[in-house]
């Protein structure tokens, strides 16, 4: 065959294997849509199914309650208007049921919901024969279709009635409404083309929506359809495709078994939902015409196509010519690599590149190979071999160390062409230097990435503008980037900073460019939380500001630590009143303020009278919830300025910083025994009476120093302890033990120093 009719045996390949394949297409969507109309079917057959169950478990229960009420009624004088009644009760409440009757062991009706039934006998009715052959009181009968005394077709359903003996006792009966099952049957209904059936379990349809009164009744259980096959196979559903008994046309059709088995029903009913064939796949077949249509002028413009190719091929030729040069004034260069005598063709462009001299290569020009790095050559020739065999792009980018030292990025791109015979002969390519290009791109990537880093970054312009914020600005403060943007960081000040720190901080950045520090922010949601602020002032060629950087560190958990810190190391667990540490240093602080501002101050010692008895006796859980209401009763007697500490088990001291005499410091001793008088009620409903002896001290009359006065202190408590407790004294140099004995100025109760 001549060479030039190659290309057009090709084509006639593609468009057989194009062909093939639209054909399997179609039979796959074909089948999709049998397969997706088949699953459609059962699920809307799955909805009857449930709402027939549920109606069919009522009527059970209806006539189970019939059964048990009829000795009753039987007793009763008016049990026969009381039945009647019942049952008429039953038959509104349930919309799928017609008439509901109670036969005798006769076969005729004694109670019914409809008076003109009353007394007709149907001992030849399915509805009675079947409990009567049956004796089964447990099951439901369910009879084959019939056509009622008012001429309309229905289905009953009945229990066989038991007497005292356990012999035939007659039927209760319920006849199910059609009306109501073809609303059922019809709320399923999707298409205008579906049908929808309900048919009894020897084959005979029922109910039919749309209405077909030319099936209604007929059998269609016959040798071979489906309905036969279905019952046969004792699956719950079943899916067919074909002709159908019922009307005769082709139809796709699901068939479900309705047979719940706590109901024990003699004969199943079976739902029929099914769609015809020709409007199911009206669509598909139309798309199939359409398909065939652009197939076939798919084939004619290909054929025109490959003619006008090879038409053009000159014109292409000479069109890479042009493209050379185009390339040489863009300081790109053109190279050619001969597949067969394996030498390459450079341009001038090419060895400026390279940093070669066309003089001095060898032959083949593959001089260039020597200043690849280690490793490239086997990329280069892996890409050559790839471009042969998979027929993909050469698209290259390798590094060369060029004679002069310098490390370059070199991006190569080339085609591949074929002779005539088709086979590859040559690769044309490119080349040019994308050094700076790959340095751009490394410092690009390293900034994406440090910018995403885990600490919050927020870039403003040189007027605080926002420009860009990462992720963990956005987990950390609640905006989003969208939300961020435009406008300025004062979203986030929290109103704790006056402007004064502001322009401090402002100030900094102005003089050294950078600034850092705590701050308190303001979360999206209004939340306030600590956080350690950096900014970064960027400026331009110019020497003038052009970007501002932020990072901010959340230290919510380190302030926590901290403040737990200090309230562990400054403050008694149990009261959390000041322990013996922080009194000290208020204590001293309170003196030197003292004594710069030659002023008093007041250091109250007190001692809880008799506080062991109570933790003896009631526990130490109620012994340390006492101290605890104890506490609050001090903090109540006391000013804002005023410290209460606890130094002891049952010791406390009071300071007060600032007063006028000692007389101040005596009126609040007054005021705390006049709070602990009143019984403490504690939550196990204990109550106990508590009382304190309290040591009075104030500078400087009573001492010069931290030392002395706490001394002093101490001692006029012990002094109002020896003075027979409840009582609080004043220190005096008497008090102590070399000046007199414990207790001799003590004073009598109404003493100035007692309570």
């Amino acid at each position: 065959m001549a060479p030039q009719w190659r290309p057009w045996l090709l084509l006639a390949l593609c468009l057989g294997g194009l062909g093939t394949y639209l054909a399997v297409n179609l039979a796959r969507d074909r089948t999709q849509i049998a397969v997706a109309e088949q699953e459609r079917l059962s699920a809307q057959s799955r909805v009857i199914e449930v709402n027939l169950t549920r109606q069919l478990r009522a009527i059970n229960l209806a006539l189970e309650s019939i059964i048990t009420d009829l000795p009753y009624w039987a007793g009763q004088p008016d049990g026969k208007a009381r039945a009647i009644h019942q049952i008429k009760s039953m038959e509104a409440s349930m919309p799928s049921v017609r008439t509901l009757l109670v036969l005798d062991a006769n076969g005729t009706v004694i109670q019914s919901s409809r008076a003109q039934l009353m007394g007709l006998n149907f001992s030849q009715r399915d509805y009675f024969q079947a409990p009567l052959r049956s004796l089964n009181a447990q099951a439901l009968h369910v009879s084959a279709p019939f056509k009622s005394v008012m001429n309309v077709f229905s289905v009953a359903l009945s229990r066989t009635v038991l007497n005292a003996n356990g012999g035939f006792g007659g039927a209760v009966v319920a006849n199910v409404e059609p009306a109501d099952i073809e609303i059922l049957l019809n709320s399923v209904r999707y298409v205008d083309d579906m049908r929808s059936m309900l048919v009894h379990g020897d084959g005979t349809i029922f109910v039919s929506q749309p209405a077909l009164d030319n099936v209604i009744g007929k059998n269609v259980s016959l040798p071979g359809s489906f309905v036969r096959q279905h019952l046969q196979s004792q699956r719950p559903v079943n899916h067919f495709e074909g002709i159908t008994q019922s009307t005769g046309d082709k139809r796709f059709v699901v068939l479900r078994t309705i047979q719940p088995t706590d109901l024990a029903m003699n004969k199943p009913l079976v739902v029929s939902l099914s769609r015809e064939s020709r409007a199911l796949f009206t669509y598909w077949q139309r798309d199939a015409r359409n398909q065939l249509l652009a197939f076939g002028l798919l084939a004619l413009l290909s054929s025109w196509g490959l003619w006008f190719y090879r038409r053009q091929r000159l014109q292409r030729r000479l069109s890479q010519q042009r493209l050379k040069l185009a390339t040489e004034a863009a300081g790109v260069g053109i190279w050619e690599f001969d597949l067969k005598s394996r030498r390459y063709h450079w341009d001038s462009a090419m060895f400026e590149l390279f940093g070669l001299k066309p003089r001095l290569t060898n032959e083949r020009n593959d001089d260039w190979h020597q200043l690849l790095l280690p490793g490239e050559l086997a990329r280069v020739k892996a890409a050559t071999r790839a471009v042969l065999k998979r027929r993909e792009a050469f698209n290259l980018t390798f590094q060369i160390r060029r004679q002069d030292g310098e490390l370059r990025f070199m991006r190569n791109r080339a085609t591949l062409h074929r002779d005539e015979r088709g086979a590859p002969s040559r690769l044309i390519g490119t080349a040019e230097d994308v050094t700076e290009r790959k340095l751009r791109e490394a410092d690009l990537r390293i900034a994406a990435a440090a910018f995403e880093c885990q600490e919050s970054i927020m870039v403003t312009d040189a007027n605080q503008t926002t420009l860009r914020v990462n992720q963990a600005f956005t987990a950390l403060f609640g905006y989003s980037a969208e939300e961020a943007v435009g406008r300025t960081p004062r979203i986030l000040q929290s109103g704790r900073q006056d402007p004064a720190y502001y322009a401090a901080m402002w100030g900094g950045i102005k003089r050294s460019g950078a600034w850092q520090g705590e701050i308190w922010d303001r979360h999206k949601n209004g939340r306030h939380f600590p956080v350690w602020l950096s900014i970064t002032a960027v400026s331009g060629d110019d020497g003038l500001v052009s970007h501002y950087v932020a990072t901010h560190t959340d230290i919510t958990l380190r302030k926590a630590a901290e403040e737990e810190i200090k309230q562990l190391a400054f403050y008694d667990p149990l009261t959390g009143l000041p322990n013996r540490r922080l009194l000290q240093d208020r204590l001293h602080q309170a003196m030197s303020q003292a004594k710069r501002e030659r002023s008093r101050l007041g250091l109250l010692f007190l001692d809880l009278d008799k506080f062991k008895p109570v933790n003896d006796t009631f526990g130490h859980g109620v012994g340390d919830e006492l101290l605890r209401a104890v506490a609050q009763r001090l903090q109540a007697c006391v000013r804002e300025s005023d410290t209460v500490a606890r130094v002891g088990g049952d010791e406390f001291v009071l300071l007060l910083p600032v007063i006028e005499a000692a007389i101040d410091a005596s009126a609040v001793a007054r005021k705390i025994h006049d709070a602990l008088m009143a019984p403490f009620t504690l939550s196990q409903g204990q109550s106990v009476h508590m009382s304190a002896s309290t040591g009075i001290a104030i500078y400087p009359e009573h001492g010069s120093d931290e030392a002395e006065l706490t001394q002093h202190a101490d001692a006029a408590m012990y002094e109002a302890k020896a003075g027979g407790r409840d009582r609080f004294a004043v220190y005096a140099p008497k008090f102590e033990p070399a000046n007199a004995p414990s207790g001799a100025d003590a004073g009598p109760a109404d003493t100035p120093g007692t309570p």
